[in-house]
């Protein structure tokens, strides 16, 4: 039984609380697929797995969370326990934000597809199923955004700005001109839309008060590759330091100022991307900061000496606190 077919025998008679929509507005806010671990460490950090559980069992049975059905779990590379919203989540979160769709019942695959078209063209977007190839990866930028949001929270000087999702960039991508070298010496023109997995800023109080600058902008590239591939050089970095020097770019942030976090997975791997950065770029790439899953938490993202600048000429934390 599919997990469309399956969703008109789900009970949808349940006393909805505030903190339901809480934790739909979260999982949509994030991405529109969260980890059960990831929603425990929001909504039920003191409390039992037990808890949570039955909690989103209702969410669940009254169509406003999903999660894998039982031959997904068999074909897809789903590596944990996930939640999405589910048709009603969708719905209800759509006409908060004034979504101009009427109240319906979508428990078919076909009213949920009409569903998230006219959901989309109101400018809201539904993630009606995960991104399945891209899942992994999407969880550990969720992971990587809440350890931001933790290490803010650490420091009273400091304050998040909006977090700009993928999914953003990629409804509304910028697409820029550059030039890449050719073998023959002359150089070839190149049109590209940039999509990266996230945009962020921080702001510094103590820092506007001494009338210092006092925003930081990053741009995030959360890498998954374990293998050494010389194509980032020509799709990532030299696309990626020309958006910022783009007037795209400015037009989009009001800035040309930032700099790209670049999260590899292992530290040879991080290795292989700062040569091929600094290669590239010579000291130019020193707008590029490399770092390890591994090395991330709340208190080392910001102020320990874990970012490595892609010239190779400096390592240190992300920010001076």
């Amino acid at each position: 039984m599919s997990r469309h077919t399956r969703s008109i025998e789900r009970n949808p008679q349940m006393r909805f609380q505030l903190r339901d929509e809480e934790i739909l507005n979260a999982i949509q806010g994030y991405g529109g697929v969260m980890a059960r671990r990831q929603l425990k460490e929001l909504f039920w950090p003191d409390k039992t797995w037990r808890a949570m559980e039955k909690r989103l069992s209702k969410l669940y049975r009254g169509n406003y969370l999903d999660w894998p059905a039982r031959e997904e779990w068999r074909f897809q590379p789903i590596p944990e326990p996930i939640c999405w919203l589910g048709w009603r989540g969708a719905l209800l979160l759509g006409k908060v934000s004034n979504a101009d769709v009427p109240d319906r019942d979508a428990g078919n695959e076909n009213q949920q597809r009409k569903l998230e078209v006219d959901l989309r063209r109101s400018g809201f977007h539904w993630l009606r199923e995960p991104r399945w190839l891209q899942l992994k990866h999407d969880l550990r930028l969720v992971d990587f955004r809440m350890i931001v949001e933790q290490a803010v929270r650490r420091h009273k000087s400091l304050s998040m700005g909006t977090w700009v999702l993928e999914r953003e960039f990629r409804s509304d991508p910028d697409v820029i001109e550059y030039e890449i070298p050719r073998h023959d010496g002359h150089a070839k023109r190149v049109r590209k839309a940039i999509l990266p997995d996230g945009f962020f800023s921080i702001q510094n109080r103590e820092r506007l008060i001494e009338g210092k600058p006092y925003t930081a902008r990053f741009l995030v590239e959360i890498d998954m590759s374990t293998e050494d591939n010389p194509r980032f050089a020509r799709e990532k970095i030299r696309p990626s330091i020309a958006y910022l020097r783009s007037v795209q770019y400015q037009a989009r942030f009001g800035y040309k100022s930032g700099r790209w976090l670049v999260v590899a997975p292992g530290a040879q791997r991080m290795r292989n991307l700062m040569e091929q950065a600094k290669v590239t770029l010579g000291r130019d790439a020193r707008v590029f900061c490399f770092t390890t899953f591994d090395r991330l938490r709340p208190e080392t993202i910001l102020s320990e000496r874990i970012w490595h600048r892609g010239d190779g000429e400096y390592v240190g934390p992300l920010l001076e606190i």
